[in-house]
């Protein structure tokens, strides 16, 4: 019987070198800023090593594209993901290296919905590596897919919220809900080019009562809400409030970008022209966000812009919303809310169901209108 995780911690002797463990895309990495400001507070000598899986793609990010270069993260190792026969021996020598790395404990930033078989594999694997001293291990919840005795969704915690309680209870200061640290820590340098890009191509282009960032795309199909109702939404707001749309995201949203751009006949198309810091440098002179659930708009609550979030149905509410406060979330339930499909196979009904008005009034209201 394998022991659970909570059995290989231990508390003696000062933290000097810590390994950390998260993986995933822009907006899991956001999520896990609150954890690891967090932790180099606690341990503000110690060497914090961030251990990630090696992206899969070129739409990929790696964690330090997109935390700052200094100050929170001192070094990055990568591994081979999967668990396929071909990943044993890459494993193997992960785990050699992390041995002779000599760490004194590990903090384990995994998602909420990680297993507990698959916690109790990482948990050996940490141990054969010779880490002794967890945290983060425990505090799982025994369902991270509640739902209400009609079957509804129930809200849960934010993801950022769930890691820094899981390392409250490896005895770490405790954070309250919503308040844990966003930095992203924007240098001199990235405000500049962002800046720089803006007034190179703003041309005529004066939005005289400011401008907001939209983020139409999303490499999850089931997270798109129809291209048109952006249209029409950008359209108002353009017409009657004077606000100007810039787009961002990757290269992948560039075309649908400047699709809008030229039916509204305004606007620009950063999508693919900046980094994603850089990116996020430029929202921050930004109204408000307005786009699917995506890694800009984790960016852009990161950087302290209000969002409007357009949602699926397809996780749990609460889990993935821009976090802290002063935002607003759309989103329609159906009967199968809950499918964490990343290819709708219903048409979409959950976004289709949100209509023009509900996002025009939520933008609306985030401007004080």
């Amino acid at each position: 019987m394998s022991p659970s995780p909570a059995t290989v911690q231990g508390n003696a002797g000062e933290i000097t070198r810590l390994l950390i463990y998260r993986f995933g895309q822009i907006g899991d990495t956001v999520a896990a800023l609150p954890s690891l400001w967090l932790l180099r507070r606690q341990y503000p000598k110690a060497c914090l090593t961030l251990l990630s899986e090696s992206p899969q793609s070129r739409s990929s990010l790696p964690p330090e594209l997109v935390l700052p270069a200094e100050g929170l993260i001192d070094q990055y190792i990568k591994y081979q993901g999967g668990s396929s026969l071909s990943n044993l021996l890459p494993l193997a020598k992960t785990a050699l290296h992390l041995r002779r790395s000599r760490f004194d404990a590990v903090a384990y930033l995994l998602p909420t919905i990680r297993s507990k078989r698959h916690r109790n594999r990482d948990a050996w694997f940490f141990r054969l590596a010779g880490i002794k001293r967890t945290l983060g291990f425990d505090g799982y919840p025994d369902d991270p897919f509640p739902r209400g005795l009609d079957g509804a969704l129930e809200t849960v915690p934010h993801e950022a919220d769930a890691l820094l309680h899981r390392l409250a209870r490896g005895g770490l200061p405790k954070v309250e809900s919503g308040e844990g640290c966003m930095d992203m820590r924007i240098t001199p340098a990235e405000q500049t080019k962002a800046d720089q890009w803006f007034e190179l191509h703003r041309g005529n282009e004066l939005a005289p009562r400011g401008w907001f960032a939209v983020c139409s795309g999303s490499k999850w199909s089931s997270k798109k809400w129809p291209a048109e109702r952006y249209q029409e939404v950008g359209r108002r707001l353009i017409a009657q409030h004077g606000l100007m749309p810039v787009i961002l995201g990757g290269r992948e949203d560039r075309d649908l970008g400047e699709q809008l751009i030229a039916r509204w006949g305004a606007g620009l198309c950063a999508a693919g022209d900046l980094s994603v810091r850089e990116s996020a440098a430029l929202m921050r002179g930004a109204k408000f966000y307005l786009g699917n659930d995506t890694g800009v708009m984790h960016l852009a609550a990161a950087v302290g812009r209000p969002c409007v979030g357009v949602f699926s149905a397809l996780d749990w509410p609460g889990r993935w919303y821009p976090y802290g406060n002063g935002h607003r979330v759309l989103r329609f339930d159906v009967p199968c809310s809950g499918c964490l499909l990343e290819m709708c196979n219903q048409h979409n009904e959950c976004l289709r169901g949100i209509e023009v008005d509900r996002v025009h009034d939520a933008c609306l209201e985030i401007l004080g209108c």
